[in-house]
Order: C-alpha cells, then structure tokens, then sequence
C-alpha cells in the first residue's frame, strides 16, 4: 500500500519534534504569555445564526446549510481524499458510507435523523457523508477549556478547539488542510423556541450536536476529548451489537435543551451511557460552580473534579485526566496553567482569558477558533484563531 505524501511528511515533522525532546533540546517554539491579544481584528468575529426549534427537524438548518453549502462540502471532500488516500479497506468503508447512508442515519434518534436529512437536502451531500460529518468529532478533536472566577466570584468560561491533527499536512503553507477548511465553516447559533432563546452554542456548520454552548443565567458547557484504549470504536461496535450509548453530541444537545439547572445537566452527564469517552467542562451561575466531568464510555468511573479542588479560582483541562501527567510532547496544560498564574484571578475577564488562550501552545496548527462566554449575562463570543510561525503543529 502506497503511504500517502501528507501523512509522511506530517509524520515526518512530527517525528522531528520526537526526537528533539527525546534529546533534551526544546521543540521549535517557545511557550508565551501574551498580552493585549484582545479584541482581535473584527473581520475574525464569527456570524451568529438563529436555529428555530419549533419547525419541524428538517427545516432548521436550511439557511445556515445553504449558506455555509461549499464550505461544508470542501471538509467533506478533503477528508474524503485522506481517506482515500489510503485505499484498501478505508476507501470501501467510504464506499459503505455512501451505499447504506439512509440506513445509519435511520438508527439515529429524533430530531436529529430529520436534522441531517434537512442538511443533505439541501447541500446535495450524501446522506451518509452528512451522518459522518456528524460523528467524526468525536474522534479526533484536541481542546484546552478553562472555567475561572474573578474577584466578585463572576465565573467566566472559555475554550479553544483544536481540530485536524494527521489530517493533511501542508508542507508549503505549514498547515494542517482540514484545520484550514473548517475555520470558514464556524458559526455562532442561537436555538429558540417561541422566538426566545433556549441556548446558544458555536458548531461548524452542518453539526447539529453542541461543543461549545452556554444556556443563558443557567450554565456553561464545553466538551474535550478523551484518549483512551476504550474509545469511540469499541463503543460504535457496542452500539451496532447491543443498541447501548448515546453520541456525545447528541447528549450534550439534549443537555441544553432539557436541562433547566448547573444540577440536572451535571446529572444528564454523569448518568448516561456513551459511545466514546469524554470530559465535560461545565459551570453554572453561582461563585465556585464549576468542574470538570471525566467520563468512562460506561457510568462507571465517572470522576468530577471541582474548581475547589483545582486551586479555588479557576479549573483548566486539556485532553489528558487530572490526576495524570500530559503526553509530553502535547503538554498545553503547563504552558496554559503557567499563563492563568500570570494573568491572576485580579486578572480574569473576558480580555485576560482570551490571552491565556492566544499563548502558544496552548493556541496551535490546530486552533480553529476561541468562544468566551459569560453565563449571568448570557454572553457568548466567538474569534478565528491563527497561530502564525514559529507554531507548534498540535
């Protein structure tokens, strides 16, 4: 099998920081706490769309799924060129996809079944290509999210998302191509019901489930992935063979519709089983409300880990369990905790956290975009981010 030329190249690069470290020498950049990094300029300020709850499934996405149609269509086809890349078995799993779409998208559960089939009307994509899209989310992101207190005890809640590691690496351009189409297709939505706002979150268009969201004077919520042996495939087999686990998106979305409180959405993530593993960044309206849910596929050693207990004033997760030490070639939490330090809790805000997360490496290749939410003032924006050389790959 031919290796595809982005992925050697990438895993070359990749290689090179390996041994640098291995070496003792440092990787080629240096950790930073910036400042002054706020507001950026506003051509970066992400558009804001209205999702209305009450029409029917299919009809919702119909504008933000016309609007944003070639954008959603480019992620598609580059990731589909990746997996074909490596033929074999990888392209005829693309060919399934394709074949038996309206068949996976038939065990999806309601709304979200009418919500991609709305999406693949109007955007002519596959249906089964729309499902994928829906999915793959849950398998490849990296994502720092930091919860903090400021004097007063007014909680502010902030997060990047970090998308597209191993995803085709441009030598040239010295960027990952998947990171690079996505930033195009990110948008702000506010779900209503009765024209009054239910919450709103941040999605890549044509996601229906929710990453970023915060539902207003209520709660926050933020979701990072988990690596662990017991991951997303393992739970997708167990679904197909026992009917058992929820998609993460589709239990987070469900959270911000039902959930009236910090306490029934904290229950909502801790008591139900999943397909892959996860940590859920959630904080309420109310000084020290905040914690981190580290979550097993299963209900079973479900950990959650209070501001209180991280330091008082802010709680700050990466991709690796608290009580265990980052990959150390992929160490954000260092660089972001070393940086929360700085800024002080005098410090937090709005303007200070976006700092925090314009520090290199904690902003990346990866970095698509910052969301910053306030929850008693039901505040949510979102800026593209850029990491311009020197910048760490991941």
């Amino acid at each position: 099998m031919d290796i595809p030329v982005v992925f050697t190249l990438s895993s070359l690069y990749i290689l090179a920081i390996l041994c640098c470290c291995s070496q003792g020498q440092s990787p080629p950049y240096e950790a930073e706490c910036v400042e002054g990094k706020y507001p950026p300029p506003s051509s970066r300020r992400v558009k804001e769309y209205v999702v209305n709850l009450d029409l029917p499934g299919k009809e919702r996405w119909k504008h933000v799924a016309a609007e944003k149609k070639q954008e959603i269509k480019n992620i598609l086809a580059s990731f589909k060129k990746y997996i074909y890349d490596f033929g074999g078995i990888a392209a005829e799993i693309w060919y399934l996809i394709d074949l038996l779409g309206p068949a996976i998208v038939d065990v999806l559960p309601q709304p979200f079944q009418d919500e991609i089939r709305g999406i693949s009307d109007v955007t002519g994509i596959e249906i089964g290509e729309v499902t994928l899209y829906n999915i793959f989310y849950e398998i490849f992101t990296v994502c720092t999210s930091i919860v903090a207190q400021d004097s007063n005890g007014t909680l502010y809640h902030a997060r990047n998302l970090d998308f597209g590691l191993f995803m085709g690496w441009d030598p040239k351009n010295r960027t990952w191509e998947i990171t690079e189409l996505l930033r195009p297709a990110i948008v702000n939505l506010d779900f209503q019901r009765g024209g009054k706002t239910v919450f709103k979150s941040v999605n890549y268009a044509g996601y229906v489930g929710i990453l970023t969201a915060i539902s207003p004077g209520k709660f926050t919520l933020t979701m990072n992935e988990r690596f662990t042996l017991d991951g997303g495939y393992i739970g997708i087999i167990n679904l197909i063979l026992t009917g058992k686990g929820t998609w993460m998106g589709f239990l987070t979305r469900a959270t911000m519709e039902k959930a009236e409180s910090f306490k029934e959405a904290r229950a909502m993530l801790t008591s139900t089983q999943m397909i892959a593993p996860a940590y859920f960044i959630l904080a309420g309206n109310t000084s020290g409300q905040a914690c981190v849910i580290t979550r097993n596929r299963e209900v079973n050693g479900t950990d959650t880990w209070w501001m209180k207990e991280a330091g008082g004033w802010y709680v700050l997760e990466t991709n690796y369990d608290h009580w265990s030490k980052p990959l150390f070639v992929d160490d954000r939490r260092t660089p972001a905790n070393k940086c929360m330090k700085k800024l002080t809790q005098k410090g937090v805000g709005i303007p200070g956290i976006f700092d925090v997360l314009s520090s290199r490496p904690v902003l990346n290749k990866l970095t698509t975009y910052t969301a910053l939410m306030q929850v008693n003032q039901g505040h949510l924006e979102t800026w593209l981010q850029y990491c311009p050389d020197p910048c760490f790959p991941w």
